[in-house]
Order: structure tokens, then sequence, then C-alpha cells
């Protein structure tokens, strides 16, 4: 999947932005719009990152096939990152100072978006980001960053933990697992969790924070499968919860629910690493791919076209990443100019329509909507709760099938 954006990240690279001096940038430019983005083309947040940046491009080739924004084509300059925090620091230093972009996009993750974010407030520009919602995004309470998914990480795994608990006494689970990343958005998605859990009665017998950089999970598995949990909730991105997967399943441990903070809206690439193990993984997101959403059937055909792949599917992240051009786009168009302060006041007081819904935020650009409950049955990803929401199309599995 990465080889077709490398090519348009490499042509990127090659063209020069025009435009004034950092945090003054208002008159529209001469040439085209350029957005500047550092994102994680390689290292460890590859595959989302990848997957994120693929959504950029799909929505900068749709703006500029309907003759662009503003009348200018956009530009996406993009630097690879290599999933390290200081080395996007120091990108979005050189976009904003050297490059002199118009507008920015932020990063893939949490780890990336705190530090970066305030490079950001630094020079007064939009920071419009799809994939960082840890609470340490916000604690700083700049003005110029929104977070374009339904709600912040505290209320990703909210749907699940609400089927959880809404299901009959003898069939709900009676304690759970906790392997979880040291990343910020993992722990404020699994803590909250947690908290909920343990109040309602369900005893947490395993709670383990690894770091990043951990690659083998036999131990863990070994230790999870130990504890006899019967419900695993996975604080992951996508490298470990395939691993994780991989792990429990050399050991033969089945549990009853197994839910991931990252990894399975990855779709393509989770189903390739995995094929039929991923039926019954649980996630929280914003986004499936047959979403209702106004305009979601045109970017899932646009994607297929300059990503195809054998599954005809999506990553989440994508769509995440579309849904941020969209965001300054409706910006863009609604104050008639580049002026980052403008843009910043008019999405603090307005909702955008997206492919993930309609989003708004509060004075800190978090959003304020909730997530979906998503599942993979017989390889395909579902979404199966909340009971009302207008794109579910399927019902828990309960237990999971077994790997």
């Amino acid at each position: 999947m990465r080889k077709p954006l490398v090519a348009i990240v490499g042509l990127a690279l090659a063209l020069t932005a025009c435009g004034g001096t950092p945090s003054t940038q208002s008159a529209l430019p001469s040439g085209p719009i350029v957005i500047g983005v550092s994102q994680a083309l390689t290292g460890d947040k590859s595959d989302p990152g990848t997957a994120i940046n693929q959504g950029y491009a799909v929505w900068a080739k749709q703006v500029n096939d309907a003759g662009g924004l503003l009348g200018h084509q956009v530009q996406l300059k993009v630097y690879d990152n290599q999933s390290l925090a200081d080395t996007a620091v120091s990108q979005y230093e050189r976009l904003v100072t050297v490059d002199k972009v118009n507008l920015l996009f932020g990063p893939f993750s949490s780890a990336l978006t705190i530090p970066t974010s305030a490079v950001a407030a630094k020079y007064k520009m939009a920071f419009v980001e799809g994939a960082g919602g840890a609470p340490k995004v916000f604690e700083r309470k700049f003005k110029y960053i929104f977070f374009v998914q339904p709600a912040v990480a505290q209320k990703q795994a909210d749907p699940f933990v609400n089927y959880i608990l809404g299901l009959p006494s003898d069939q709900r689970p009676k304690s759970a697992a906790y392997p979880q990343q040291d990343d910020p958005f993992v722990s404020a998605t699994e803590d909250g969790a947690q908290a909920r859990l343990e109040a309602a009665g369900i005893k947490t017998v395993y709670k383990q924070v690894y770091p990043p950089t951990q690659t083998d999970f036999a131990s863990i598995a070994a230790a999870v499968s130990h504890s006899k949990a019967d419900i695993v909730l996975g604080g992951t991105i996508f490298d470990d919860a395939v691993a994780q997967v991989q792990a429990y399943s050399a050991v033969h441990y089945q549990p009853k629910a197994i839910y991931f903070t990252s990894g399975p809206s990855t779709t393509g690439p989770f189903k390739q690493a995995l094929g039929d193990k991923v039926n019954g993984c649980m996630t929280g997101d914003g986004w499936i791919q047959n979403s209702k959403e106004p305009g979601n059937a045109k970017f899932v055909a646009d994607y297929l076209k300059l990503y195809p792949n054998k599954d005809n599917l999506v990553p989440g992240e994508a769509a995440e990443g579309y849904s941020v051009g969209q965001v300054m786009a409706a910006a863009v168009k609604a104050t008639q100019s580049v002026d980052n302060t403008k843009i910043a006041d008019w999405l603090h007081a307005h909702k955008v329509a997206t492919v993930q819904g309609e989003i708004g935020w509060d004075e800190l650009g978090r959003p304020q909507g909730s997530y979906l409950l998503e599942q993979w049955q017989n390889s395909v990803m579902h979404v199966v709760a909340p009971k009302g929401d207008p794109n579910k199309d399927a019902d828990p599995v309960y237990p999971k099938p077994a790997w």
C-alpha cells in the first residue's frame, strides 16, 4: 500500500511553496496553496501513518480535479518523520519557516501530535489533525488545534464498555486483561475503560504497560492466557495488535471478546497480516467503509482507484486524513483566505460535514461526538453498536469465534 504514496510524496518534496512569513500569511498565494505535513511513513507507526497520508492525497486530487481551492491548486509537501517525535518537530519548523507553507495538516498519533502542535501554536498556524486525541494534546489550551474524529481518546472504548455492561448478567465477563503500549492515546482509552469495567465488578486480572519498541509478545500472551481473563482490551497501534493476535493464537488462548485501540481499522494490512484471525476483533472508530455519510461513496471509489488492493479495503485512517482535508477546505472557503487565525476562529464557531459525520469542536479543539463499535465478521468490518446508529449493519458476535 505504500509504493504509490511514496511516488506522490517524492513529487511533493520536489516542489517549493510560495507565501509570506510565519504566522502572518493571509493573502492567497500567486501559485498553489501549499499544505505541509510531517508524517510517519516509515518506523513503527508507518502503516497507519501511510494510510492517513493516502487520505490527504485522495482529498487533494479531488480538489484539484474540481478546479482547486478558491481557484488555486492544492499541493501537499510531505516529509517522512520516521515515527520520531523530534524529527517531526524539526520538520514542522522547516515547513513553516523555510518552506513557508500556507497551511498544516497533522501527523499520525498523539505521541507525534503533542510535540508538533506546539510548533503550530508558536507560529499561529491552524493545526487540523486526524490522529491525536489524547488528553495531553489539549492540556496546553492551544487555540489552533482541531482533532478531526468524532470524539477524544477517553471516549473511544465507550461503545465497547457499554456493550459489555449491557450483556445479561449470566453472560457478562467476570475478568479482563489490559496489555497496553506506553502511549498517551492508549493510556487515555485503556485507563478509562478499565475504571468503568472495574466499577461494574469486572476484575482486572492482568495489566502490563510495555514500551513502544516491544516486538515479541510471547511472554505477554502466556501471562494473559495464565490469567484466564474473559476479555482483553489491547492498548495497541497496528504492529502490536497484529503481534498480539498471533501470540494469543500460538498459545491457544481464546478470550470471549478482544478490543484493540488501533490496528483493526487499518483494514487492508490488518487482514493481509492475519487472514481469518481478524474475525471477532473489535475496535472503536468514527468511520466504516460503507458509511452512508454524503460523499463517502466517492471517497471510497477514488481511494481504490489511487490505491487498489486485492480486498478492496479502505483503512479507517485514510478516512480520517480525508476528513482533515474536508475540514480545512470548509474553513478556507468560508473565510475566503488562508489566514490561519481566521480559519481557527471559524472552526471554533462552526461544525463541518465529513465522511465521519458532522464534527464540531469546543474551545480547546476537542470534538464533541461519539465513536462506533466495529467488529470483523467473516473477514468484513461491520458496525455493531450503538443500536440506533444508521451505519449499524450487524450485531456483535459474542463470544468471538476461535482463532
